[in-house]
């Protein structure tokens, strides 16, 4: 059985990492954080917004594979290490099953590898998908020390931490299992003062290895620490929200599905019936993603992509569950492989559906589509203003025509249209010929509520744009917004 877990194993990793760079090729500068990983790539110049694991792992392959000063290469390249990040998380999940549960606790990293929040974070050179791995790796490094408490696993388990805390600031949250485990440990086995030395010990020394550049530019690093801790305390963008909780609460509804909510309940009963034959690293992972999405809700500053390593312990328990959903109901004891299997099946099966969107949406490229149309519809010499997320070529960004030729129209970029006309008309009065606007965008304007009376003045501008005006064609924003961000091209003409 174990020969057969392990060939599972290395089958599942091995299509992992050839499915998330699937449609990774578009061009660096579509998502807003990517170029300035390039630029510190290229440089060398670190600007410590996050840890080190991710852009210096990046400078590492670069290095190794002799790749030239190229940013859309280079952007490639670091796509491959989030995806390889990634697969390591899927296994650094389908090893701890397999630690805590044997060989069929696996199916942890077969439901992580169908997950499209996976899938997608993996197509982006960002550090999500290595503090996915660098966690899996510390739990299982907790889960070895919980068994053995031997000196040598206690400075596993502390290099664990400080790999985790070199793949995004966020990572420090891996200290509080970490102590809960010696904690619980030494109740379990007596004092030994000696391995909290040796945890403290591993996480400074991986901490260090990882991130030494930060001690030769300590200004440097003070300065980003600080600006990342502004963003989380003071998000001004003029705009009212949900409280934190609930944008969380509906991340967790977003990223999972009633196939798992139904294993998660298991698991969640099967627990507390056997509650005192479970032990401490049991509590640790039932009780951690609730714990985790709490402490991410008390923050003001949300994204999508912070719940990862939540959608990850979700999908660990939901694993669980699949194995304990038998056990539940004594009528299914016989068939207790068969129930499982079905419980996995019917997960993977929504997440499969659900992922093949972001799969489609990776193999079409809205903005090529979008420059296609303009060669077709506007004559050379047209003047066409164009808003940020568009992304048009413009003569003065050399590296960026690269990728993207020169159209022969004249293009003007602003960040939101109304700003160079209060009216559709008025730009038409003022030689504006054509019109690109990207939800991405404007759709902030109706998205949220506007309470300042600028915001309130834009919206009315696009308001007026739809009354008046058929785009002469359109891309809806789609899954992934950074190849559909949602773009539509007018022609104002008839506006004059």
């Amino acid at each position: 059985m174990k020969g057969w877990a392990t060939v599972a194993v290395v089958l599942m990793c091995g299509m992992a990492s050839s499915f998330f760079t699937r449609g990774n090729g578009f061009p660096y500068f579509y998502h807003p954080d990517e170029p300035g990983k390039v630029e510190q790539v290229i440089t060398g110049e670190w600007n410590f917004h996050h840890p080190l694991l991710m852009v210096g792992t990046a400078e590492l392959a670069k290095k190794v594979l002799g790749l030239p000063d190229d940013e859309q290469r280079i952007v490639i390249m670091g796509r491959w290490v989030s995806a390889l990040f990634a697969t390591g998380g899927v296994l650094a999940f389908a090893l701890l099953g397999w630690a805590v549960r044997g060989p069929r606790g696996c199916v942890a990293g077969l439901l992580l590898a169908t997950q499209h929040q996976v899938f997608e974070l993996a197509h982006y050179f960002k550090e999500d998908t290595s503090l996915l791995f660098a966690m899996g790796v510390g739990f299982l490094a907790l889960h070895y020390y919980w068994r053995r408490g031997s000196s040598g696993a206690a400075a596993l388990a502390g290099a664990a931490c400080g790999l985790c805390v070199s793949a995004k600031y966020l990572g420090a949250i891996m200290l509080a299992p970490a102590v809960f485990i010696f904690i619980a440990s030494q109740r379990r086995r007596g004092a030994r003062v000696g391995h909290w030395v040796l945890l403290a010990a591993g996480f400074l020394a991986v901490a260090a290895a990882i991130n030494w550049p930060m001690f030769s530019r300590m200004e440097i690093f003070r300065h980003s620490v600080g600006r990342e801790m502004t963003l989380v305390e003071h998000p001004d963008n003029g705009l009212t929200g949900q409280v934190a909780f609930f944008e969380y609460l509906k991340m967790f509804l977003l990223n999972t599905n009633p196939a798992l909510w139904v294993l998660l309940i298991a698991e969640i009963a099967a627990h507390w019936r056997a509650r005192r034959e479970r032990d401490a690293f049991d509590w640790l992972m039932l009780v951690f993603p609730f714990a985790m999405m709490l402490v991410l809700s008390c923050s003001t500053k949300t994204n999508d992509r912070y719940f990862l390593p939540v959608t990850a312990g979700f999908y660990y328990l939901g694993a669980l569950g699949a194995l304990d959903v038998a056990g539940l109901f004594p009528s299914c004891a016989r068939r207790a492989g068969w129930v499982m299997a079905g419980a996995v099946a019917a997960v993977c099966v929504w997440n499969v559906a659900v992922t093949w969107d972001y799969v489609a949406a990776f193999s079409q490229d809205d903005r090529a589509l979008l420059l296609q149309a303009i060669r077709r519809e506007a004559p050379p010499g047209a003047v066409i203003a164009a808003e940020d997320s568009a992304y048009l070529p413009e003569p003065g960004r050399p590296e960026r025509l690269k990728v993207q030729p020169l159209l022969p129209q004249k293009v003007v970029r602003t960040k939101y249209a109304v700003d160079l006309g209060a009216t559709p008309a008025i730009l038409a009065s003022e030689g504006i010929d054509y019109l690109v606007i990207s939800d991405s965008d404007w759709g902030i304007f109706f998205r949220k509520a506007a309470t300042r009376a600028d915001l309130v003045r834009r919206r009315k501008f696009y308001e007026m744009l739809f009354a008046e005006a058929k785009p002469l064609e359109e891309w809806p924003r789609g899954t992934v917004i950074y190849l559909h961000p949602g773009l539509r091209l007018y022609s104002l003409k008839g506006l004059k």
